[in-house]
Formats: structure tokens, C-alpha cells, sequence
């Protein structure tokens, strides 16, 4: 099977934790890789919200240099790095050559609260601040995703306001089936869609099932129905929160996913799957350069 994962918080442990990639007993490790035809992978680089200013930028940095160290490039493995919460450029937008110098693919503008572009999903909804405008231009001049998980709602209707590419939310389910601040509201959805965008459905058992402790495999399927039944199938993808989230009983890491995505094929037939594991994501980046919103 293929498989793209637009999310996983694997770097930042492997960078706080002095430990590596490659092999770890982590949720993802890149030699748990070799039962699938191929694997592209996004690997956040995290910056907790109490983290700030150039020592954010220092942690970035670090990640960096991990992921170069740990970085495989074969014919089954694609690995890529996304960054979780923009305060890393420390207010200043000439930081954004750090992250086109290293091919970041997203960036989620804020994590839970208010950084220097505007609300997170926990904080006091005040949108966007005219230096998260100017970020936001700047990432799509440069080919870069914006990413609106963790965004308040404000905040991701100010960014759909002035987006002039598809927007993604790599790790965010329904907030119909699971109300918490994190997940998307139908409407979000189906902005995000209609734009061109992909949504990842995120693993987190909290964003699951309002009973997390009860969350299980099931509940990642009703949230994927809920979803296509919005005329999602083309926008639909895979955002696990690998190694930043607590996982249901039944999802153990990487290791799962193949039962998971049998399971998929079961409930929604092999076509779909494909796209929702892996051909969804891969169209959106592949054409990413030359996406416009009309």
C-alpha cells in the first residue's frame, strides 16, 4: 500500500529527546517503513506555545538539523518537514528564508494560543494580526502551505479571506461528531474543499470520541463518512498526530496502518481509500505550485 501522513510530532521527540528517526520506540520509525510500497511522511517540527522569540527559532533550527542527519530519500520512503506553530519566525518575516532554504512543505500559522500572527483554537478569538497577513502572502508567493489546524475560528476565516492558493488543515476532524475547538465545523470543511484543499484526519482519541477513553478505529471511520458525506472524497487524507497525541487502544503507531487502511477499503471500497491514504495528499502537493483560487 501507499501511504502520506501530513502530520507527526516523531522530529520534535527525536530533537528534545537526543534520539533519532531511524530507529526509536516511537510511533514512527523509519524502519517500521518497509511494509509499505511507499511512504511520504511530514514530519512537524512542534514549538510549544510557551516557547517564544529566537529560542523558538533555536528549536526549529535543532529539528532541522535532526531531520538532516536522520533523512533517508529512497524509492519507498519520501520524507518531508512541516512546521507546527509559526512563532519560530519570531515576529520577523525575513525568517521565512529558513523555511524555503529547507523546503518546508506547511506551516500551521498558531498552535492553542495567540502567537505574533493571531489566535489559536483555545485562545481569545481576535483573527488575524497584520503581521500573520503579511505571512500567510508570503508563505503562498513561496509555494509553501498554510496550514489552519489550531487556528481559532476567526482566524481561519480571516486566512480564507486573503488565501490565494488552497489551504490544507493537516490533523483536524469533525467538530459535528467530536465539539471541541480543534475540530472543523462542517462549514470549514467544506470552504476547505471547495478551495482545493485536503483536510488529514487526526488519530488523537480526544478528537475522536468525546469519551477519548472509549475512542477506537471506528470512530476514525465515522469521522471519514461524516466528511466524504460533506462531497469530501477528493479532499480527504491522513494527519495521524503520530507521537504528539495520546492514540486509541487499537492504534499502536505506523505499525497499524495497514490494518487500518483494510479496514477503509471494507467501509468505503478501494478507490476511495487510495485517495484518502495517499492519492489525495500526493495530487495537492504535486500541484501545489500552480494552484490558484479563481
Amino acid at each position: 500500500m501507499q501511504y502520506f501522513d501530513l502530520h507527526c510530532d516523531t522530529l520534535y521527540k527525536a530533537t528534545t529527546e537526543n534520539s533519532t528517526l531511524k530507529n526509536n520506540n516511537y510511533h514512527i520509525s523509519i524502519d517500521k517503513a518497509e511494509c509499505f510500497e511507499r511512504w511520504t511522511q511530514l514530519f512537524a517540527i512542534w514549538i510549544p506555545d510557551e516557547i517564544r522569540g529566537c529560542d523558538a527559532t533555536k528549536l526549529f533550527c535543532d529539528a532541522v538539523e535532526v531531520f538532516k542527519r536522520d533523512k533517508m530519500s529512497t524509492k519507498n520512503i519520501d520524507m518531508h518537514l512541516a512546521v507546527e506553530n509559526a512563532s519560530m519566525l519570531d515576529g520577523d518575516l525575513n525568517n521565512i528564508y529558513l523555511l524555503i532554504e529547507n523546503n518546508v512543505k506547511s506551516v500551521t500559522l498558531t498552535w492553542n494560543a495567540l502567537n505574533e500572527l493571531g489566535s489559536g483554537a483555545l485562545s481569545d478569538d481576535t483573527g488575524i494580526t497584520p503581521f500573520g497577513m503579511d505571512v500567510v502572502q508570503e508563505l503562498q508567493r513561496n509555494n509553501i502551505a498554510v496550514d489552519v489546524s489550531h487556528s481559532s475560528d476567526k482566524l481561519f476565516y480571516d486566512v480564507v479571506n486573503i488565501a490565494k492558493k488552497p489551504i490544507i488543515a493537516t490533523h483536524s476532524n469533525s467538530r459535528e461528531l467530536t465539539n471541541v475547538k480543534r475540530n472543523l465545523t462542517d462549514d470549514q470543511f467544506k470552504i476547505i474543499s471547495d478551495m482545493g484543499g485536503i483536510v488529514g484526519l487526526n488519530f488523537y482519541k480526544g478528537f475522536l470520541n468525546c469519551n477519548e477513553d472509549c475512542a477506537c478505529i471506528d470512530d476514525l471511520i465515522l469521522h471519514a463518512e461524516h466528511f466524504l458525506n460533506l462531497g469530501g472524497e477528493s479532499a480527504l487524507a491522513i494527519g495521524s498526530d503520530f507521537d504528539g497525541a495520546a492514540m486509541p487502544s487499537d492504534i499502536k503507531g505506523i505499525e497499524t496502518i495497514p490494518a487500518i487502511y483494510e479496514r477503509f477499503i471494507k467501509e468505503f471500497g478501494v478507490k476511495i481509500t487510495k485517495k484518502i491514504f495517499y492519492d489525495n495528499a500526493n495530487m495537492y502537493f504535486t500541484n501545489f505550485d500552480n494552484n490558484r483560487i479563481s
